[in-house]
């Protein structure tokens, strides 16, 4: 049995990674360690695929895991799901030894892993996500114990209610972000991996016409040609390529003015399981710029703050050499800073940064 000081600790740490997305992999460890086993993860698992955070030890195993497509036939998922508990449950308690015997999950990926028993437990979250909680142990250190899966059935509350507060902090993140947008005047909206608007603004809304919002919120264009455009740029956001186009022209329409459509993928979704914005869509006209903060620049780009700064500096026309003269820093150090905004932003090079960033300059 842990002491108090253990236990308590633990829990106020999955409180902390709950407002902390950095501190999860630290808090998985620590509960690992708490039930005697090596690593573990949380995942959330939809239609549109996995979002998940693992232990260090972990890690590299799950990006196997899922390399290897294993999640598409996760056998122990599905009995987890099926077995309808409301705390953890091993592996002996979803088959039996003559089964896992059978089971190529256990077979062929866990045990050659190393891997091969472990608990889990399930919330569904009111966003539909299947949020599953997974601890992992050695093949040669035995199955889980019933008094260790005691213990963790002691913090599954505080486990359950760390990820409430995690994705309610991430929907008021999402919401002051499209007010920042709305008060800089310009429409915005979040969209999700499937393509699905999940959350806009008011001014966003009355482009609807030339925006189109299909059924299950699925989000295209009027005009055919930039919808193409859209489409694309919202199936490769987890990708980024030479030449890619992010920034669309709609045309006008009818009375409606044209404006520019650009798709900004967030980066930090990968790193907070309960984050279901993949890209901010953001739209600017010929007459008039967007003003955005440097720090929701540094956020929708994941720059750091010395490579935003360095970004508005281009975009108010300085050189290399006076940037690194503004600065007090060695033309090198900037042009290392300038090299990594360039990738970050998928730009070619600094006259395609201009064209692509010119709309969100202050």
């Amino acid at each position: 049995m842990p002491a108090m000081d253990e236990f308590t600790d633990a829990v106020a740490m999955l409180y902390e990674a709950a407002a902390v997305p950095e501190v999860w992999p630290e808090a998985i460890a620590r509960l690992a360690e708490i039930a005697g086993c090596t690593g573990g993860l949380l995942f959330a698992h939809t239609d549109q695929g996995t979002n998940w955070v693992a232990s260090k030890t972990f890690a590299p195993v799950f990006e196997r895991f899922l390399a290897q497509g294993w999640m598409e036939r996760n056998a122990r998922m599905a009995g987890l799901l099926a077995h309808g508990g409301s705390g953890f449950v091993t592996d002996l308690d979803l088959f039996s030894p003559e089964e896992l015997e059978q089971v190529p999950l256990y077979t062929d990926f866990m045990r050659p892993e190393g891997y091969g028993w472990g608990t889990a437990t399930h919330v569904r979250a009111a966003s539909g996500e299947n949020i599953v909680f997974t601890l992992e142990r050695k093949f040669e250190l035995g199955p889980v114990a019933r008094r260790e899966v005691e213990i963790l059935d002691g913090i599954r509350p505080h486990l359950a209610r760390a990820a409430v507060l995690a994705s309610k902090l991430q929907l008021q993140r999402a919401q002051a972000s499209l007010a920042a947008f709305e008060q800089a005047g310009s429409p915005a909206a979040l969209i999700d991996g499937a393509g699905r608007v999940t959350a806009a603004n008011p001014r966003f809304e009355t482009l609807l016409g030339q925006i189109i919002i299909r059924a299950r919120d699925k989000i295209a264009l009027d005009d055919a040609r930039a919808n193409a455009l859209l489409q694309k740029a919202l199936s490769e956001l987890g990708q980024d390529h030479l030449g890619d186009t992010r920034s669309i022209a709609v045309p006008r329409r009818d009375d409606r003015a044209a404006f520019i459509l650009h798709v900004l993928p967030i980066r930090r979704q990968a790193r907070d399981i309960f984050a279901r914005a993949q890209a901010m869509l953001v739209v600017t006209s010929s007459d008039r710029r967007l003003r955005i903060e440097t720090s929701l620049l540094c956020e929708l780009y994941d720059l750091t703050r010395a490579e935003a700064n360095v970004a508005r500096k281009l975009l108010e026309g300085l050189s290399v050499d006076e940037i690194a003269t503004a600065h007090q820093v060695g033309r090198e150090t900037i042009r290392s800073q300038l090299k990594r905004v360039l990738s970050k932003t998928g730009s070619q090079s600094q006259a395609d940064f201009i064209r692509r960033l010119a709309p969100l300059a202050l």
